[in-house]
């Protein structure tokens, strides 16, 4: 098995060098079947399908002349390992979607709370204006008032 490399600023997803070493057919199927993912992970992709092409091929080389057969089989185990690589992009971006799902659902309970809180709040000091202005306008039976003779 062909192990993944790191790949280093010559062979990064916006250098020309890898872009040339990916056939179009690479780019145009993961272009196809993978839009919605990261440029990054679209590179690791098309990284991918290009060393088990290169693997097949290399195999159909070493082994001088191959039957029909053996390359069916060849083909069927690469189609194999991507599908299986499919699944885990698609398992990983539903993680993702339901982590993201969870996250908003928390905010949006927190703002609903926090409006809330607001609310009593604001109903609090409407209730607390009220009094105070009840006691501030209110006239003092205990005092004489200015009209009685003392």
């Amino acid at each position: 098995m062909v192990e993944p490399t790191t790949p280093t600023n010559e062979t990064s997803p916006n250098s020309d060098s890898s872009s040339s070493s990916v056939s179009e057919e690479t780019k145009a199927l993961v272009e196809r079947k993978m839009s919605g993912e990261s440029d990054e992970v679209r590179y690791h992709m098309m990284a991918l399908i290009e060393a088990i092409k290169k693997q097949s091929q290399s195999q159909i080389e070493s082994t001088g002349e191959m039957t029909r057969e053996t390359y069916v089989t060849a083909m069927r185990q690469a189609q194999d390992t991507l599908q299986k690589l499919g699944g885990f992009f698609d398992e990983q971006r539903e993680t993702m979607e339901k982590s993201v799902s969870a996250m908003e659902d928390t905010a949006n309970k927190n703002w609903e709370m926090l409006l809330s809180d607001m609310k009593a709040w604001g109903d609090r000091m409407d209730r607390a204006v009220d009094a105070a202005w009840k006691i501030l306008t209110e006239t003092d039976k205990s005092t004489p008032s200015d009209s009685d003779p003392e």
